[in-house]
């Protein structure tokens, strides 16, 4: 099933776009925060609903700032204790694969070899920059 369109049916671009914006009428009015102060100060009303939402919140302010106070050295303990074992456990569990690796070290043959190893490397490295060096002169 086909359905041919003409083109005097569909709307053309210039029509759609001009239909789609808005002219400066009806934008929304912008928010003046100015002009609300000014209408706010003439209104009794207003000032006594702002001087009672500052008082309300001065209240709820006191009375969270109490309710911490007095809640907070309740649960100090509990949450240090439980910090406190947090980090018990998380060393115990680091220093399980540590024992291992500090008993391996601990076995003469490990410090030996690790001293030969870095006495060769010294040694190399010695060597490779004197022949950069006589390769640089000549």
């Amino acid at each position: 099933m086909r359905r041919d369109f003409r083109d005097d049916e569909l709307f053309d671009e210039i029509r759609l776009r001009r239909a789609l914006r808005l002219d400066a009428a009806e934008l929304p009015p912008r928010f003046d925060l100015a002009t609300v102060a000014v209408r706010a100060a003439d209104r009794p009303a207003s000032a006594f609903a702002g001087l009672l939402s500052t008082a309300f919140a001065g209240m709820a302010t006191a009375a969270l700032t109490g309710l911490v106070a007095v809640a907070l050295p309740a649960i100090a303990p509990a949450v240090g204790s439980e910090l406190f074992d947090a980090a018990i456990q998380t060393v115990t569990r680091a220093a399980v694969p540590l024992s291992a690796v500090l008993a391996a070290a601990q076995q003469p043959s490990i410090p030996l070899a690790a001293t030969f190893a870095l006495a060769v490397a010294v040694a190399y490295e010695y060597a490779q920059r004197r022949e950069r060096l006589r390769a640089t002169t000549s």
